[in-house]
């Protein structure tokens, strides 16, 4: 039930995931916290935004937990519906309960600031992940370093890169060759030189 629900989920036809669940329910097949978290997503992805926080809601009255799937999947819906708002309560409600924010969190909510907060409600955000130590995966280091970049704040690019050095992570190819050409572009080609020195001592090559 849970696959054929997620293949209705990815295809869009939310109706019928929903009717599969009904039927779940009628045939005594105990739906699982993956099958909700999957509902929850496929009402994102069709924008359905009241339906998701309904399917969230219902989580404790089956006898489930909330974990972090079941946060992201309403995180990612509300998201896709610009309530960024919400998305950022239930972050924090994320962290009141103890659940361990992941890349998936932090990716969809870094997305959702650069939609509607700009520059500022991402630096927040970067200032929050790196006070909690949480190194990013590859995708999220790339896209935030492209949009430091973009946006003129150099500053923010350096100091991730240094972040993730320290952390004893070595960056992808990609943020270096966007934080050289940032740096390039604007004079700072010493900054640029220790980077990728950085970079060719940890073994790895540049582009």
């Amino acid at each position: 039930f849970n696959i054929r629900i997620d293949a209705y989920c990815k295809k869009g036809c939310f109706g019928d995931a929903l009717r599969l669940l009904e039927e779940m329910e009628r045939r005594n097949v105990v739906p699982t916290i993956e099958t909700i978290t999957t509902l929850i997503h496929g009402a994102g992805l069709v924008r359905n935004k009241d339906k998701a926080w309904q399917l969230f809601k219902e989580i404790p009255s089956r006898n489930m937990v909330a974990d972090a799937g079941a946060y992201n999947a309403l995180i990612t819906a509300l998201v896709r519906t610009r309530d960024i708002e919400s998305a950022s309560s239930l972050m924090d409600e994320m962290v009141e309960k103890c659940i361990e924010l992941d890349s998936v969190t932090y990716h969809t909510m870094f997305l959702g600031f650069m939609r509607s907060r700009g520059i500022e409600g991402v630096s927040k955000l970067y200032q929050k992940m790196t006070q909690s130590n949480f190194v990013p995966k590859t995708r999220t280091v790339v896209m935030l370093m492209k949009y430091f970049c973009q946006n003129y704040r150099l500053d923010l690019s350096v100091c991730l890169w240094k972040y993730l050095v320290e952390k004893g992570y070595c960056p992808h190819a990609h943020a270096l060759d966007l934080l050289v050409t940032g740096l390039c572009a604007r004079g700072l080609v010493h900054d640029a030189f220790e980077c990728s020195k950085q970079m060719l001592e940890r073994g790895r090559h540049m582009s």
